[in-house]
């Protein structure tokens, strides 16, 4: 049986079928970019009126318990689906191992799930495009990172400012996560992900389709 794994998020679409991976931005996106099989499991954070008409899909929803992972979220069913199946593709890949998993993406997101499986609770923030898009007045053009102590611009300034908010805030919450759970393997998804690693000074591993992963050990439960 192929399934085809497809991951919905804010900014774009990605998907999977037997190992090879897709993706197009949400505004390119068409239906007839996917392969035509029977079997389609969703992960929507975004607009799920992208795939209406995709009518054998089953979208996922976030589960108490799934496997070893109990989730920490007192209303279960409120986790963000994209962070569950992050972690259940975490858990799969890293078993024995107290995680820290980052999402870098629209928003960015942090979950702490202990070797056990039990979840300890996360935090979502506004993700780099969010923050530079946050105040009207110097809200506009395309998402940019930039790195200056000084700037002599105010394009500069909010793009500066803005990325080292971001920067900041990340190198703080991992450094306290470390000091609570000192053996945690960091692991960042998501679309600005690669941009992110090269400035956490913390060992960490790069996993770009970790929802999807997440997601093929999903369907591969509902099929047992």
């Amino acid at each position: 049986m192929h399934d085809l794994l497809i991951d919905l998020g804010n900014s774009a679409v990605k998907w999977c079928l037997d190992g090879h991976y897709e993706q197009s931005p949400n505004h390119a996106f068409k239906l007839d970019l996917l392969p035509k099989v029977e079997h389609i499991w969703v992960s929507c954070v975004g607009d799920a009126s992208l795939l209406k008409d995709l009518n054998q899909a089953q979208f996922v929803v976030s589960q108490a318990q799934l496997g070893q992972f109990q989730s920490a979220y007192t209303k279960p069913k409120a986790l963000g689906v994209d962070r569950f199946l992050a972690m259940i593709g975490a858990l799969d890949q890293y078993p024995g191992q107290d995680l820290l998993v980052i999402d870098a993406g629209s928003a960015l997101t942090f979950d702490v799930v202990l070797s056990t499986g039990e979840h300890q609770g996360g935090l979502i923030m506004p993700g780099l495009s969010a923050l530079q898009h946050s105040f009207e007045k110097f809200a506009g053009g395309e998402k940019t990172f930039l790195l200056k102590p000084l700037t002599d611009n105010t394009s500069d300034a909010w793009a500066s400012g803005t990325s080292c908010m971001l920067i900041d805030t990340l190198r703080a919450r991992v450094e306290q996560y470390l000091q609570t759970y000192p053996n945690l393997q960091i692991l960042l998804t998501g679309g600005d992900a690669k941009l992110l690693a090269l400035h956490l000074p913390q060992a960490l591993v790069i996993k770009p389709h970790l929802v999807l992963e997440g997601l093929r050990i999903y369907a591969q439960t509902q099929a047992d």
